[in-house]
């Protein structure tokens, strides 16, 4: 007769060892692998910039203050209109992190018409360079301390095979409305 503990097989504590490195190792390549999807980006973006928008014309109203928006291809950054000691108004760019364009990892555009007229949007460092005192650098929208968003607008952001579309414009009942080209 064969003795019993001879027997070929795993202990129940090999199985668990075992189960729980493959768990482990799943784990660590599923954090790894990019779920990005284009469309819930470029809809989080949109969604974001009406956001802002909002967020800067309630800031306006509050403060007492004009601000504004402008549009580049890729990117936008806030305005706000202050004057210096001599009384002579002038637009800033805002420094502030709550109203910063935010880098998205997908490549995106900005199309821009402000009442119906399509804007051609230059590069941040290129209108810098362009920029004089006689023709400073001034928001495309503007929002006002009486609560007024102006002019209209209509902001198109999509990614770059313009699979996906959404738009931010002018509302009629909300003052900035973000909805779905697609």
């Amino acid at each position: 007769m064969k003795p019993l503990h001879n027997k070929r097989g795993f202990t129940l504590i090999e199985l668990l060892v075992v189960i729980t490195i493959i768990s482990i190792l799943t784990g660590a390549v599923v954090i790894n692998i990019n779920f990005q999807n284009p469309g819930t980006i470029v809809r989080d973006s949109a969604r974001r910039t009406g956001l802002l928008m909002e967020l800067a014309a309630d800031q306006a109203v509050y403060s007492r203050q004009q601000m504004g928006i402008r549009f580049h291809p890729a990117s936008y950054e806030f305005y706000i209109l202050t004057a210096d000691d001599a009384g002579n108004s002038s637009w800033q760019i805002i420094d502030d992190e709550r109203l910063r364009y935010k880098e998205v990892p997908l490549e995106m555009e900005f199309q821009v018409d402000i009442s119906g007229l399509p804007i051609v949007l230059e590069e941040l460092t290129d209108e810098l360079a362009e920029a004089t005192d006689e023709d400073p650098i001034k928001p495309h929208v503007m929002f006002l301390s009486n609560g007024e968003i102006m002019p209209d607008f209509r902001i198109i952001l999509a990614d770059k095979d313009a699979e996906h579309r959404f738009v931010v414009e002018t509302g009629e009942i909300l003052p900035v409305v973000v909805e779905s080209l697609n």
